[in-house]
Parts: C-alpha cells; structure tokens; sequence
C-alpha cells in the first residue's frame, strides 16, 4: 500500500476507498489528537462495526500503525501476507497478515489481523491468540538473534500481544516472566498508544543493540 502525503485529499480519498462511498464530512476521530498522525485517527474512526465479518478492511489501519511504529528510514520494512519460509511451497499454506522485517530479512513483529465478529466469545478470542502463538513457534527457528520476536494478534481494532526471545520455548518464556499485553478494546486509544510505545521501544532496543554487536 503506498502511504500517501498528510494532506487532506489523500486522506479524504483513503477513507472513501475503505468504506466504499464518498465521505464528505469526516467525523472526529476515536482518539485524542496528537497520539497518531491525523491519517490513522480519520481511518479508524470508520472502522466502528464490531460484527464485521472480514477482516480486509482493518488491513490499511494496522498497516498504517505497524509503519509508524516502525519506518523505513530506520531499517524495516512492513510486508502484506508473509508466507513462513518452509510452508510457502505448501497448497494452502496460510500467511501472517503483516510481518516487520529487519534490513536482514528477518522478521521482529508478526501481526494476524482476523474480523471483529465475535470478539467477546472467550472461545473465539483464544483461537485468535492460539493461532499467533502458532506462527510464532513456526517461525521462531529462522529467526536467528537473541532480541525479542513480537507477536500480535488482531479482532479489527483489537488487540493482543506478546514478545520474547526466539531461542525460548513457551515454557520458558512464562518461567522467566514474559512480556505479555492482555487483550486492548481499540489500538488507536491512547492506553494501546502508550502500551504500544513502551512495548515497542523494548523491542528496537534489542535490535539495535544486535545491530551494534555484530
């Protein structure tokens, strides 16, 4: 997806390809102003409808998020529909929704974005985290530093997190206290922004660090 300029008709244009009609009036965003750029607040304060059935139109917003967080000029890239290395050559194979990759290729946050619907179904919410964990023990292997390897798991605007290293097991990982967020009702919110931040600057610190020791 090219991220255009922050300049109100690239905006306007963004928000009306997401919901499929023209905007004319936008409305105020879901989140104090000055958290994200004014670009992600316009298109998630379209983004209400908790019964959603798909997840395609979260796709732009949590681009948006992951590009902030983590920008090109700084050594990563975000990439839509990763496979995992040894499952791309399987018929079927499902892919990670967005993976954020070093400027070596590897992957340091995987995020799966699945549909709001039936968000508050404890049984649907834990097949959403289970499927997470999932890829994250797939590509754990080939993730060959000691830095943390991030995790999200998304119902449309919410979300789930955890990140560890690479090297430990889950069992590991919970003996040694590992870094966890419980499941957040909106990620343009000002606690996600802040829970995010922290959560984030951890993880980049570990990979500067890496970048340093090599």
């Amino acid at each position: 997806m090219h991220i255009p300029d922050n300049n109100k008709p690239a905006l306007l244009h963004i928000v009306r390809d997401l919901r499929g009609d023209v905007v004319g009036q936008l409305d105020s965003p879901s989140a104090p102003s000055g958290l994200y750029p004014d670009i992600i607040l316009q298109v998630a304060s379209h983004l209400n409808d908790d019964n959603a059935q798909s997840s395609f139109q979260f796709f732009d917003l949590w681009e948006l998020i992951l590009t902030h967080w983590f920008p090109q000029r700084e050594g990563y890239e975000v990439k839509h529909l990763w496979f995992i290395p040894y499952l791309q050559d399987r018929e079927g194979a499902d892919k990670i929704t967005f993976v954020v990759l070093k400027d070596d290729q590897s992957p340091v946050v995987l995020l799966q974005v699945s549909a709001p619907r039936d968000f508050h179904n404890v049984h649907t919410r834990a097949a959403a985290e289970a499927l997470t964990a999932s890829q994250f023990e797939h590509v754990a292997p080939y993730c060959d530093y000691d830095h943390s390897l991030c995790a999200i798991a998304a119902m449309g605007k919410k979300w789930s997190a955890f990140q560890r290293s690479p090297r430990l097991t889950a069992e590991e990982a919970r003996s040694l206290g590992e870094e966890h967020i419980e499941w957040m009702d909106d990620i343009v919110s000002e606690p996600s922004f802040e829970m995010l931040e922290c959560f984030f600057a951890s993880l980049k610190a570990g990979v500067r660090a890496y970048r340093l020791g090599q």
